[in-house]
């Protein structure tokens, strides 16, 4: 009977290019992929790994072997620790697929799920994340001299809704209410990873990006995003269109960092505010 995979780990310090250890791990102790920001502790100190060698488990895997070039972490005091965003969506889907992955829409991990559609049957669970993103806004929030944020001493972890659209939707559907796309994605990936996220799509309409996951031809969930700046007047068919589609849907739109579920009615106002921000 064998036992569970192994693979010898050395780790280089980045900065003087010196080992600094090794160790023997099993492969379900390390991650799928060393791709996206990944932080390490070891004995009293937390490293940032900068580079993998191989990067994904399934090559390491194979090899048995993975050399990991590390950056301290240097502490700070936690005053000092601020967090850009007053809210996180927490766990994030993972990616897979190979490097170097065509036309993937590319996103901040931080930004996934942070505007989306929500099913208005779910409006309890939204006002009950809504009063907590708040509180980080009203009791954590830093501001300059002038008023203005520029970070939170605390973060709120949303894990809920953890299905945005349980009466899933037919994306084809969904497209047949909006106008035509501009573009279509190979699905959705993060900023500096290759590999998509599972069952990933993406498609422009106008300004906009519509992006989530699809199970089959059902959307599961359903996120939006201004890609760039319009003036009011160009947006005014697409956001019809889609202010229709919400009604049609029965979904609001959550923008859980500004702390606002916009209704359909309140649609073309939002757009507005955000695509001359």
């Amino acid at each position: 009977m064998t036992g569970p995979k192994t693979v010898s780990v050395v780790f280089v310090d980045e900065g003087t290019g010196r080992e600094i250890g090794r160790s023997v791990l099993t492969a379900e102790a390390l991650p799928d992929t060393f791709e996206v920001d990944t932080t390490l502790h070891l004995g009293d100190t937390d490293w940032s790994v900068r580079r993998a060698e191989p990067p994904t488990a399934a090559q390491f895997v194979a090899t048995g072997a993975l050399t990991l070039t590390v950056r301290r972490v240097e502490s700070a005091p936690p005053d000092t620790v601020l967090y850009s965003l007053p809210t996180l969506y927490d766990p994030l889907p993972t990616v897979g697929g190979r490097a170097g992955d065509a036309d993937a829409f590319e996103i901040h991990e931080d930004g996934w799920r942070q505007v989306e559609m929500i099913s208005a049957d779910l409006g309890d669970v939204v006002t009950t994340e809504l009063l907590a993103v708040r509180r980080i806004h009203d009791e954590h929030a830093r501001r300059d001299e002038q008023g203005r944020v520029y970070g939170f001493e605390a973060i709120h972890l949303r894990a809920e809704p953890v299905r945005p659209l349980p009466r899933s939707v037919p994306l084809l559907r969904l497209m047949g209410l909006l106008p035509p796309a501009d573009r279509h994605y190979a699905g959705v990936g993060y900023q500096g990873a290759s590999g998509l996220i599972a069952d990933s799509f993406a498609f422009t309409v106008g300004p906009l990006v519509l992006y989530g996951i699809a199970e089959g031809d059902l959307v599961t969930t359903l996120c939006v995003t201004v890609e760039r700046r319009e003036a009011p007047e160009r947006l005014a068919p697409l956001t019809h269109a889609l202010a229709e589609a919400m009604r049609t849907l029965g979904v609001v739109l959550v923008d859980w960092c500004r702390c606002a579920a916009v209704p359909a009615d309140s649609l073309a106002d939002y757009l507005a505010a955000v695509a001359s921000e």
